[in-house]
């Protein structure tokens, strides 16, 4: 699979006259047209001009196919979240906060760092989004062990936050929400591309709050009765197999 080498956190949108050089270029402006057009909606050809590339073999030079290209963002994008999740968790540790919302809060906000920043255009949830029901890409195939060491604290402090819920439930919400986090900040991200062109106001810092509350309401919400019978089915199962 291909890698990016050496390249460096970007600190802000970078286009083809900002990029440091010629794959991170490539990179930057293949996540933005999958972002905008989806994942089978441009060419690789259409990459390397939209990237002001003249060689248009460049895409095949620095990662080799359409498949390692993705393969080079998402790897990208995930160690630079995890970096930012693993910021977040060590500055709660260090305040004490061992709260339901300081967790969720963990899970959104390094995604949603790119989202309350200056810059006026941000592609990474939108791409994410994509690859999130794109049937052929398995998101967790491309992260490495180290990219998802934020994604085991959080789930080891949600494990000690919720101790009454049963361990499938857990881990079934906790998937549910990671899903329903990538969807709602691609829509923000969506609406804030759209405002800014409108020259109108966001008010992102609200919608991501209120966000972080729904996520954490539903990670901790009441077990039904119905849920409860078909977990005690489900439970009841191996036993009735084994006798």
């Amino acid at each position: 699979m291909a890698r990016l080498g050496n390249v460096k956190r970007p600190s802000s949108r970078r286009t083809a006259g900002t990029a440091s050089n010629s794959s991170e270029v490539l990179l930057l402006t293949a996540e933005r047209l999958y972002a905008e057009r989806g994942l089978d909606g441009v060419s690789l050809r259409e990459i390397a001009r939209e990237a002001e590339q003249k060689n248009n073999s460049a895409l095949h030079y620095h990662f080799g196919s359409k498949e390692a290209l993705l393969d080079a963002i998402i790897r990208y994008r995930m160690a630079q979240v995890d970096a930012l999740r693993n910021e977040y968790l060590d500055g709660s540790e260090a305040q004490g906060r061992t709260d339901l919302r300081a967790i969720v809060e963990a899970l959104v906000r390094p995604l949603a760092h790119g989202l309350v920043s200056t810059r006026p255009n941000n592609h990474y949830n939108r791409f994410l989004a994509a690859a999130q029901i794109h049937p052929d890409i398995d998101l967790a195939a491309h992260a490495s062990d180290e990219a998802q060491r934020g994604f085991r604290r959080v789930y080891a402090k949600l494990e000690r936050a919720l101790p009454l819920l049963p361990p499938a439930l857990l881990r079934q919400r906790y998937l549910t929400s990671i899903a329903l986090i990538t969807f709602s900040l691609a829509d923000f991200e969506r609406i804030k591309a759209r405002k800014v062109r409108e020259s109108r106001r966001f008010d992102m810092a609200r919608a991501i709050d209120n966000l972080i509350d729904m996520i954490a309401g539903a990670l901790d919400a009441t077990v039904s009765p119905q849920v409860k019978s078909r977990l005690d089915i489900t439970n009841a199962a191996p036993a009735l197999r084994s006798a």
